[in-house]
């Protein structure tokens, strides 16, 4: 080995992916806010790119992963989205990015309250809304082995959840360690 070889090490990134009302923004926040994972920085989704500007969710989701690589620095990275993991074969992202999937849910009735008690300015407390939410949801839940973790937040506690998320984490980047 010469003095030119480097060690390559492997980003992670991680999605906390859910409807719109589960949590996701809100875990983001809590995990940054009590520095839970020093070598980590969470994202919501919403605070790197505009859906609205986007015909196509895949360019979406490759856009806002750049955006978090550069915001990242030197840090891996967890995102709040609502992907759907039989997207990702068909973006493209770099292959050095290891990606794990959590999904996290809570009951249909849970996400009908939550979403009828978000701002009207939201979008998303009308009742087609909602229905289309909890229909996402239960084709998450169909196909819940697409995931590494699944985390259903109905009466769990922020702290609870995001000790569960730096757990799975802690422990997949253990394993994962050359």
């Amino acid at each position: 080995m010469g003095m030119d070889s480097e060690e390559v090490i492997m980003k992670k990134l991680v999605f906390l992916s859910a409807v719109p009302g589960v949590g996701k923004s809100t875990t983001c926040e809590y995990i940054n806010n009590n520095h839970l994972l020093d070598n980590y920085i969470a994202f919501d989704i919403d605070d790197l790119e505009n859906i609205n500007e986007y015909s196509n969710v895949n360019l979406f989701h490759e856009n806002a992963i750049k955006k978090a690589i550069t915001k990242s620095d030197e840090k891996n990275i967890i995102i709040g989205s609502c992907i759907n993991p039989t997207d990702l074969p068909n973006m493209n992202i770099d292959k050095d990015i290891d990606i794990s999937l959590i999904l996290m849910t809570c009951s249909n009735e849970e996400l009908a309250k939550r979403l009828k008690e978000r701002d009207k300015s939201r979008n998303c407390s009308d009742d087609e809304f909602i229905k289309k939410a909890i229909e996402y949801q239960n084709y998450m839940l169909e196909h819940e082995d697409m995931f590494q973790l699944h985390i259903d937040n109905s009466e769990s506690n922020i702290s609870d959840i995001s000790n569960q998320i730096v757990d799975f984490i802690k422990e997949n980047d253990k394993v994962n360690k050359i």
